[in-house]
């Protein structure tokens, strides 16, 4: 049976424990708005979050993250969408989060997230000064980097800022990448989630919002992921397996999807069930798979039973079938796990009969390069960009207008104002002291 905890639904072979009781240790920076809301379902789950804003009312808005864990940069009440007030805010609280980096979570954890928004100040400000100064206190996993990012860009509607600012951030995440300084990046694409999640309702029958929506599933897609690798199996998917996919350096995109028992299993099933996988997944998906993956892994827990709805042989034909679609990969990681308590305990400890009429297949990918879509913005701000440039310098070149004609003027058009002088017209500076009433002769007529 699924466990469902607020608008996370995690599937049936979790118990209610098993969320803080897994193998792995994650730990999550949460930067900015986006960065927090993300913390905070991944704070429901039980993992260790620590969120870091320039807004009080952000920071306030947090419902799970320990009260403890949230940093304040002082100075500044929000950043405005302005990258260099976000760096210098981070800059002038110094101390404050070198602490964070060197808290022994961040430390000691097996996998450390920099959770941002690639549209805003904060977030996308922090993120690459964070990202640079991991490494400084990570110990690497087999020579790669043991921490990257989970980080929104903005859909194709956002305005044209928000998009700038995205391709700032971005750069430098990429950089970090290319540098080996920087494992995988996790890319939620805002167009993927808003379209896909057009006319999906909540349990409650209501809209379901599609940031929430995004949240919620990539924490407990993440979540799952994490717990089965320490599930006992004949062919398991394991712990240094997924740390293994997760440091490499790229792009990283995951998701999974359901195998049921009267589904075929043919090659060319085998491959679209892959293909849907990543497709119903809150992390961008328009990869070039086939050219620019670079390490992934594919597994399929399913509950324990004599009649198995993936069998062995099936399996090795689905081993074979995601090796073809992530060609470049040389050795993607693979897992088949027989789970016992599958169905058998619900979230308030009730057993239930188990679920045998299903499997799930979970699936990742590190590619080398971004998404068509993400790319072809970016493409298109900078062309604008060089567009808006050229009408700027082709406007220097038009003469401009004299205004010295028009300084003389009537008397009677000259209107009172209460605006700072310019500094040619202030008669404070010229007398080096304001006037007082002694001085009120001067200035009648």
């Amino acid at each position: 049976m699924e466990m469902n905890l607020g608008f996370i639904t995690l599937e049936g072979f979790m118990r209610r424990n098993d969320g803080n009781r897994k193998k792995l240790k994650f730990c999550f920076i949460a930067c900015g708005q986006f960065g927090g809301r993300q913390g905070d379902e991944f704070a429901r789950l039980g993992h260790k979050v620590f969120a870091l804003n320039t807004s009080e009312s952000d920071l306030a808005d947090l419902k799970v993250v320990d009260k403890e864990n949230i940093l304040k940069l002082d100075g500044y009440n929000g950043a405005v969408k302005d990258i260099e007030r976000g760096q210098a805010a981070v800059k002038d609280n110094r101390e404050k989060v070198l602490g964070l980096l060197n808290n022994p979570d961040v430390v000691d954890a097996d996998f450390v997230f920099v959770i941002a928004g690639m549209g805003g100040g904060t977030g996308n400000a922090a993120a690459p000064i964070l990202l640079s100064n991991l490494s400084r206190v990570r110990k690497p996993f087999n020579g790669k980097p043991s921490f990257g990012a989970i980080v929104s860009v903005p859909g194709a509607w956002e305005k044209r800022g928000i998009k700038k600012n995205a391709r700032w951030g971005l750069s430098h995440i990429d950089d970090l990448i290319k540098k080996n300084a920087c494992g995988s990046v996790t890319i939620i694409d805002n167009d993927k989630l808003f379209n896909m999640t057009e006319g999906i309702l909540s349990d409650t029958d209501t809209k379901l919002e599609w940031t929430d929506y995004g949240n919620s599933t990539l924490a407990a897609l993440l979540t799952e992921v994490a717990f089965l690798t320490s599930l006992p199996s004949s062919k398991t998917f394991d712990e240094d397996e997924l740390l293994d996919v997760l440091s490499t350096p790229g792009y990283f995109s995951s998701g999974k999807c359901y195998i049921h028992e009267d589904d075929p299993m043919e090659v060319n099933s085998l491959t679209s069930l892959i293909a849907k996988s990543f497709r119903e997944s809150p992390t961008a998906n328009d990869y070039d798979y086939e050219l620019d993956a670079v390490n992934g892994f594919v597994a399929v827990v399913h509950p324990k039973h004599k009649n198995p709805i993936v069998s062995d042989s099936e399996f090795r034909t689905l081993e074979e079938r995601f090796g073809r679609y992530i060609a470049n990969a040389e050795k993607p990681h693979s897992g088949l796990i027989e789970n016992s308590n599958w169905g058998t305990i619900t979230s308030r400890g009730r057993v239930q009969e188990p679920e045998t009429n299903k499997a799930i297949l979970y699936t990742g990918v590190v590619c080398s390069a971004l998404p068509e879509r993400i790319a072809r913005m970016l493409q298109e701000i900078d062309q604008e960009e060089q567009e808006l440039e050229a009408k700027k310098s082709e406007r220097k070149n038009k003469p401009s207008l004299d205004l010295s004609a028009f300084k003389t003027i009537a008397k009677t058009e000259v209107a009172a104002t209460r605006e700072p002088v310019n500094s040619d017209f202030d008669l404070f500076a010229e007398t080096g002291k304001a006037n007082t009433a002694d001085d009120d002769d001067n200035f009648k007529l």
